[in-house]
């Protein structure tokens, strides 16, 4: 007993020292100072020059704030009243991904069933200036998701709307609007 003693007392006072000797008075704290951004403006031409070549452009409402994006959103904004925020996205994707799966994924998000009859039920195919898009309208129990999904090279490039039913209803045709000003630059798509 008298050993084990000892050994907690030097284990002790071992860790009081190293305690002790890595704790030194900071001799400076550097604060810096930086002015906020005072109006953040998102526009294709922007996302272009920070993200590379996007090969895009668009016009997109005043009403819609710039949001924060996620791991996988080039540019993403948010509309409605706080209670009831919708989230705008524009994502791209390799080609491979496939329009299929991505119309599953969606479907699976709002917790709409598959249609495997017609997997194709609740687009319509669209042109943009010479580029063929497919518009998605899927409406599910509580939630809706608006897209627009345009193939260009070697990958497709995802507009994403996704609110409540009711604030979809409300910004449909805002965000169809918007859709619809998506333009290819330089090579048109595929």
């Amino acid at each position: 007993m008298n050993s084990d003693r000892r050994s907690s007392i030097f284990l002790s006072s071992v860790t009081l020292a190293l305690l002790l000797t890595g704790c030194s008075p900071s001799t400076s704290v550097r604060e810096y100072v930086v002015d906020a951004e005072t109006e953040k403006v998102f526009t294709s031409d922007v996302l272009r020059d920070e993200f590379g070549s996007v090969p895009l452009t668009w016009k997109a409402p005043e009403s819609w704030t710039v949001a924060e994006n996620d791991q996988f959103s080039k540019v993403a904004w948010s509309v409605g009243p706080a209670a009831d925020r919708a989230r705008i996205t524009v994502t791209d994707s390799p080609a491979a991904a496939g329009l299929l799966p991505q119309l599953v994924r969606w479907r699976g998000q709002i917790s709409m069933e598959s249609d495997d009859k017609n997997p194709m039920a609740g687009t319509e195919q669209i042109t943009l200036g010479t580029t063929k898009a497919t518009w998605v309208d899927f409406e599910g129990p509580t939630e809706s998701i608006l897209g627009l999904i345009v193939s260009v090279r070697d990958k497709i490039w995802l507009f994403k709307f996704r609110g409540s039913n009711s604030i979809t209803a409300a910004e449909r045709k805002t965000f169809r609007d918007f859709c619809e000003s998506v333009r290819v630059t330089g090579t048109e798509g595929e």
